[in-house]
């Protein structure tokens, strides 16, 4: 039940960065991970997940994902990055098109604080995806450059248990 779950997880945050991607413009390139983002993400029994490498700048696979080994919960970074963004885009409509696939749902909270001096929007909501309940945590960051959109996706039994460790990864996380 595990890879299916790990294997569909993967399959919902793609698709949904791929829909966000989808209603802007085609993406240029993903951020540079050695220059742009560093995660801090090394948390013990946490497995980092390998991406394809012939995946490249495709906006249908995240730049990163781990999987606990304790629970089949998943953690993503993705980047979608242009030498320019639309002006006004409104960040929550990018924050609502990535949990958009979630059948049943039901956000819980969300705010709108600056993330590092950039605007982000941190939402947290339940819903059913292949007729299974989950429980979603996500942010997006919006850059000069880049939209970033981390996410923590979670059996709803056991949100709780590991959701300290997505807090940790998004204070860590240092975008240039």
């Amino acid at each position: 039940m595990k890879p299916f779950y790990l294997f569909s997880s993967l399959l919902i945050l793609c698709s949904a960065c791929s829909i966000l991607v989808g209603q802007v413009k085609p993406v240029e390139e993903k951020a540079d991970r050695n220059l742009s983002v560093r995660t801090g993400m090394d948390a013990s029994g946490w497995k980092r997940l390998k991406i394809p490498s012939e995946s490249g700048n495709n906006s249908d696979t995240p730049d990163e994902a781990w999987q606990s080994g304790t629970t089949p919960s998943v953690i993503s970074l993705n980047s979608v990055c242009r030498k320019k963004h639309r002006e006004g885009r409104d960040i929550r409509e990018i924050a609502d098109n990535l949990i958009s696939q979630f059948d049943d749902l039901r956000i819980l909270s969300r705010k709108s604080t600056p993330f590092k001096k950039l605007p982000s929007v941190e939402t947290i909501a339940i819903g059913s995806y292949l007729g299974q309940e989950r429980k979603i945590k996500s942010v997006v960051v919006q850059s000069p450059a880049c939209i970033y959109d981390l996410i923590y996706l979670s059996p709803v039994e056991t949100f709780d248990q590991e959701v300290s460790v997505f807090d940790g990864f998004r204070d860590n996380l240092n975008i240039k």
